[in-house]
């Protein structure tokens, strides 16, 4: 992948407004961590040479790549689960919750410009999308209208509901996604769970399954955050796959609108 620079979104810096656009926007074009840039998205970690735009959180949206100068997008031509989990990680998550082309329609809005990447093949275990196989740079056969999009996870996804900030709980440990049981569960621990998945906090506490059973591990039971934590690992709870539950009691959460900007999303978090 090319050196990384710092340019503007859109290539001309006087058609950003910093002030508009992201509230971790400091003064200048930079955001208050000097790894992250203010551009017509908000704040980007260009650094790691890719992003995601259109989400409706810092963990979701339209990939896109820095290549040669500038942003283009990547073609949903054969792109799976390992492809999504490189682009994650290289974003400092743990890994991808969900690959989101949906027939040919972006499903986080058309990009514009070059589309840089098509028929991305990783194998999973690599550290950038640029070096997984791919067609060459420039080299595709798609449309905008393929650009791919990809969702994130810091170990915890939501499932089953009609938008993304909202669904079934779900976090992922000893290489396996499991729910969580409703016991105990109120706003203090949805919050927590929200946050954790880029939003600005939860509106609601949907208990018994009310988007459907999972299946597999229940991986908590009876968890009791205060509410300040940055991760449901970090909250009291019954242990790792000890409880007394079933998957009808598998709990949900409705996140409230608004952007909790993750800025430096850890890597190395379980959870």
């Amino acid at each position: 992948m090319a050196k990384m620079g710092y340019p503007a979104a859109d290539g001309n810096p006087a058609e950003c407004n910093p002030a508009s656009v992201a509230t971790c926007c400091s003064t200048a074009n930079w955001c208050g961590n000097t790894r992250l840039h203010c551009d017509c998205q908000g704040c980007v970690d260009y650094s790691r040479g890719i992003r995601l735009v259109g989400g409706s959180s810092s963990m979701e949206g339209r990939v896109e790549v820095y290549h040669d100068g500038q942003w283009g997008t990547v073609c949903d031509d054969a792109f799976d689960m390992n492809d999504a989990n490189v682009v994650c990680r290289q974003l400092g998550y743990v890994n991808a919750a969900e690959i989101r082309p949906e027939f040919n329609e972006a499903a986080f809005g058309a990009g514009s410009g070059p589309i840089w990447l098509d028929n991305v093949a990783c194998e999973g275990s690599e550290m950038s999308i640029g070096d997984c196989s791919h067609n060459g740079w420039g080299t595709h056969n798609c449309g905008h209208n393929e650009d791919v999009g990809v969702v994130c996870s810091n170990g915890i996804r939501l499932v089953g509901g009609s938008s993304s900030s909202e669904g079934r709980v779900e976090v992922y440990h000893d290489g396996q996604w499991g729910t969580v049981c409703d016991d105990g569960f109120d706003m203090s621990d949805a919050n927590v769970v929200c946050r954790q998945l880029g939003h600005g906090g939860a509106g609601e506490v949907r208990p018994g399954a009310a988007f459907g059973a999972g299946s597999g591990q229940i991986w908590l039971d009876e968890v009791a955050c205060g509410g300040s934590e940055t991760s449901i690992e970090h909250c009291g709870h019954s242990g790792w796959g000890s409880h007394n539950c079933e998957h009808h009691e598998d709990v949900g959460v409705v996140c409230s609108d608004g952007i909790y900007d993750i800025s430096s999303p850890s890597p190395d978090s379980e959870v």
